[in-house]
């Protein structure tokens, strides 16, 4: 084997181990960003819940201050 040869192959494995690397972060990224969105709809869905219950509360809070008629 030559040196130009030798040299090749050491980049071609230099290249493959940081492709390697980067998918494997991308596989990560991917993952986190749906457990985000899976979190972000469940926080969606209780403040939806909150906005209710403060509705709610705030109704008979009306009602109880008003005047017996």
């Amino acid at each position: 084997m030559s040196g130009a040869e030798l040299l090749l192959s050491l980049a071609g494995v230099v290249t493959m181990m940081l492709l390697s690397v980067i998918a494997y972060f991308l596989k990560l990224l991917i993952e986190d960003t749906r457990q985000l969105r899976d979190e972000l709809a469940k926080l969606k869905e209780l403040f939806i819940r909150l906005e209710a219950e403060q509705a709610l509360i705030k109704t008979v809070m009306q009602q109880t201050r008003s005047p017996p008629e």
